[in-house]
């Protein structure tokens, strides 16, 4: 799933784009996620690889997908705060799904229950919950299946750290119930691409910890994958509470440990998606949807959001009832003409696109295609803006 779509020039100039200009670092967010667990920097690319997997999952072709990134790339650029671009994406992606499925009147009533039908088979029906992972276990998912006990880890040993912080009076340090076997899958696709990045959580919450070891005042270093400045805060924080020196080596030696082990690969962001009904038999009810006296937009934005953040799960799965995602991370820029230079691609990629005919699936012009897409490029924004703010 979304090869195809990555592998595109105009993509992969887009994610650089992201990774490296700091217009798209500082917008606004509230309901997406919480401050403490991301930051700009990546929720920035993580929205637009969940604007991929959407459309993926809605047109299964690249049908359409010019047009679509046209409209992400004045998405990103127009609207401030990430909240009003994941919505702005939801009802473009509804747009674009009134021409698929050649929809004259969107205010219809049976033409409204198509779209809503459409998008609930395609996104819940035959949708997928998702669990970030570390990249460092793809090779042996791929092999034997998902088995949530046989994950490689150093449990006994995080348990035993948690008592020698006990004797230096910091209780439960590591927030986990080691006897646990479950693992988490969402359909919050923001949320596992922070699990991969951060995962296992426990750890990044252990190394990443505020409250104990004071606040970051340089780069994250957990996700930049620097060890040194990573656990330099734990070595001054246990300096300073006088650690006896086995302790501190203990510690200083599991961390390594579990250092190493989840950098057995390059990291990059890694999910596992399983069927819905593979994790759980509790049903989404289509009459809440169909029923609505909600605008069209706001349905469809209802439905392509997340619904279940944290569901259990202790079965094992096959490897061919899984499938595989693997996404770039964010890095730190490096070079300051780097994004510049990808604006200045992509901004010529955009008018090319702006100035070229668009086909349909045989290769003759259709024109409610071309009116469609001339109506999305002059009116999505300004459609967006008016039921995000409720005009």
């Amino acid at each position: 799933m979304l090869e195809e779509l990555l592998k595109r020039e105009d993509v992969n100039s887009f994610i650089k784009i992201l990774k490296n200009n700091d217009r798209y670092f500082d917008k606004e967010f509230k309901k997406i996620a919480d401050r403490k667990i991301t930051v700009g920097k990546e929720l920035a690319l993580y929205i637009f690889y969940e604007s991929l997997y959407k459309f993926q999952l809605l047109f299964e072709d690249v049908y359409m997908f010019d047009e679509y990134m046209i409209q992400l790339d004045r998405l990103y650029k127009r609207i401030d705060n990430f909240d009003d671009i994941e919505v702005g994406i939801n009802k473009l992606l509804c747009k674009l799904l009134t021409i698929k499925l050649d929809i004259k009147d969107e205010q219809d009533i049976d033409s409204r229950r198509e779209i809503i039908e459409y998008v609930y088979d395609k996104y819940i029906v035959d949708g997928y919950y998702i669990h970030g992972f570390n990249t460092s276990y793809t090779k042996e998912i791929l092999e034997k299946g998902f088995n949530p006990e046989e994950y490689q880890n150093y449990y006994d040993k995080f348990s035993k750290l948690n008592k020698i912080f006990a004797k230096y009076n910091v209780i439960n340090i590591i927030d986990k119930d080691f006897t646990k076997k479950e693992v988490t899958f969402t359909d919050n696709f923001l949320m596992a691409c922070y699990y991969s990045t951060y995962g296992p959580n426990f750890f990044s919450k252990f190394l990443k910890s505020e409250d104990y070891f004071g606040r970051l005042q340089k780069q994250d270093g957990y996700l930049i994958d620097d060890y040194n400045l990573t656990i330099s805060r734990l070595k001054r924080f246990m300096d300073n509470n006088l650690f006896k020196e086995d302790d501190k080596k203990f510690i200083l030696d599991l961390v390594k440990d579990e250092w190493d082990l989840l950098h057995r690969e390059d990291k990059k962001i890694s999910l596992l998606l399983v069927k819905r009904d593979e994790i759980s038999k509790d049903k989404i009810s289509l009459s809440e949807y169909i029923n609505s006296d909600e605008d069209l937009y706001d349905v469809v934005d209802r439905l392509l959001s997340s619904k279940k953040n944290k569901i259990e799960c202790s079965n094992t799965i096959p490897s061919d009832k899984l499938e595989i995602i693997t996404l770039d991370t964010y890095y730190e820029k490096t070079d300051d003409d780097f994004d510049k230079e990808y604006e200045e691609q992509f901004d010529k990629y955009r008018l090319e696109q702006e100035n070229k005919e668009f086909m349909d699936t045989y290769g003759s012009v259709s024109i409610l295609l071309i009116a469609g897409s001339l109506l999305i490029t002059l009116g999505v924004i300004v459609t967006i803006f008016m039921v995000i703010r409720g005009i």
